[in-house]
């Protein structure tokens, strides 16, 4: 395990990067050609009167029902992390978010999936794909199982990235039951945390330190687009444009996009020679393709991958129909951000939305975006969840989601979950996901969820994670 000292100090620490195979830049990649060696310090999002916003004003729009100003603070954020850094990786500059540390530099050992691929890793900026965690927590492995085939024929993967406040926080020794001090970025570390608690500690008092209000948690899911020719991205329009509207993962959507890098212009329909081009691939993935449309790449953030990406990249998903290769893009599809500015967070979630927003709004929209919002971000969608019912004690639960994950199969009841009800059952110990999002969970005492064999984590499943 690294010291807890130096692992405070990393995560806070200059990111120094050596040569790599290109710049990221948003929507047109990396150069596929060497450059200058290059360094990119963490940027935290910046303090004024948008971030961090009192926890008494953010419950005051929760217990008011205020969707409009929920829903315009989630597009404040947005328009933040997204802001020009000043942060310059080989001549391109990058957004906010992406100077921050990832789960690679946060914790301090390599994921299993990734081992060897980290171990031979040459020190740089490289994305460090993981698989994504949701399809692990449910306690059914043959959910888990059907998961991870589905996606293998519409491969995801995720960079989780934390801002400066959380990965130092999560690097910090943290002081904890029986007068020890812990690491929350070690499993073993947290095992042990788990088992310290005097007898009689009630599950509600067993939970880690609470993040610092200004700590921020994103999980960016990135897709594949090939480096030449059409690549077929399939295009969320709701279950109702599935042929599985209760689990509609991207490979039943109806409506696909055929994505062309270097290429300019508007969303359109695709051409019959576009999209006879890529029937092949369309049948290799087993896609549910009827409708097409044609958009260039600039329509993503998206950065060009070199050798060790594409090989991590190509780890976390499987080694599915689709392969990726140098010179091939990552493309952002989604990203879950969560910040500490309430005690139980706020989430909200951004997808790729290219046109004009969902059928019904579901889960959520484009509205009230910034008007100064460029390209490529103002073509992400965005629902929030700030609360686990629509109305301070209601019963109506909130629904937001990722399409690209929680339509999976491996998650019980996916496209009626909310963030907030998952993440609060984040536990060291036996976790789970819950049953179903018919009602609110009582945090954190729900003897189904916490036990004194379990100890919550502050709603972090990276914490609850921790290798």
């Amino acid at each position: 395990m690294r010291d807890i000292g130096l692992m405070a100090a990393a995560a806070m620490a200059v990111l120094a990067v050596g040569a790599c195979d290109g710049a990221k830049t948003a929507g047109g990649g990396k150069d596929a050609a060497p450059a200058a060696t290059a360094t990119v310090t963490p940027v935290p999002l910046p303090v004024g009167p948008n971030f961090p916003v009192p926890a008494a004003t953010i419950n005051g729009w929760v217990a008011n029902n205020d969707t409009a100003a929920i829903q315009g603070h989630a597009w404040s954020l947005w328009q933040a992390m997204t802001a020009p850094s000043g942060q310059v990786l080989n001549n391109q500059q990058l957004p906010i978010w992406d100077t921050w540390a990832d789960a690679s530099t946060v914790f301090p050992q390599p994921r299993a999936q990734n081992a060897s691929l980290e171990a031979a890793a040459r020190p740089s900026t490289d994305r460090k794909f993981q698989p994504p965690a949701q399809f692990h927590h449910t306690r059914d492995a043959r959910l888990r199982a059907l998961a991870t085939a589905v996606h293998a024929n519409f491969p995801v993967a995720v960079d989780v990235k934390f801002d400066p406040t959380a990965a130092g926080f999560i690097g910090a020794p943290q002081s904890g039951p029986g007068g020890g001090t812990y690491s929350y970025a070690s499993g073993a570390s947290l095992t042990k945390l788990n088992a310290a608690w005097p007898a009689g500690t009630t599950p509600q008092n067993r939970g880690i330190n609470e993040f610092p209000v200004q700590a921020i948690e994103t999980k960016p899911v990135f897709g594949l687009v090939k480096a030449s020719g059409l690549t077929v991205q399939p295009l969320w329009q709701g279950p109702s444009a599935s042929t599985n509207a209760g689990n509609p993962t991207p490979d039943t959507w109806t409506t696909c996009v055929l994505v062309q890098p270097g290429a300019t212009g508007a969303v359109r329909p695709a051409t019959t020679a576009e999209i006879s081009s890529v029937a092949a691939s369309v049948q290799a993935q087993s896609l549910a393709c009827k409708t097409y449309l044609w958009a260039p790449l600039s329509t993503f953030y998206a950065d060009q991958m070199n050798a060790a990406e594409a090989q991590s990249f190509n780890a976390a998903t499987g080694g599915g129909s689709v392969q990726a290769a140098a010179g091939d893009y990552s493309v952002l599809l989604a990203m879950h951000v969560n910040t500490k500015e309430i005690p139980f967070w706020t989430w909200q979630t951004f997808w790729w939305q290219p046109g004009g927003d969902t059928p019904n709004n579901f889960p959520g929209s484009k509205q009230g975006q910034p008007s100064g919002l460029g390209a490529p971000w103002n073509n992400y969608a965005a629902c929030t969840a700030y609360a686990q019912t629509t109305t301070s004690g209601g019963a109506t639960m909130t629904v937001c989601f990722n399409p690209y994950l929680e339509t999976s199969p491996g998650i019980p009841a996916g496209i009626t979950s909310n963030c907030v009800s998952c993440h609060g059952v984040a536990l060291i110990g036996a976790a789970n996901y819950p049953a179903d999002y018919k009602k609110p969970i009582a945090f954190f005492t729900d003897p189904n969820y916490f036990t004194t064999l379990t100890t919550h984590t502050d709603f972090s499943w990276a914490v609850a994670d921790a290798p």
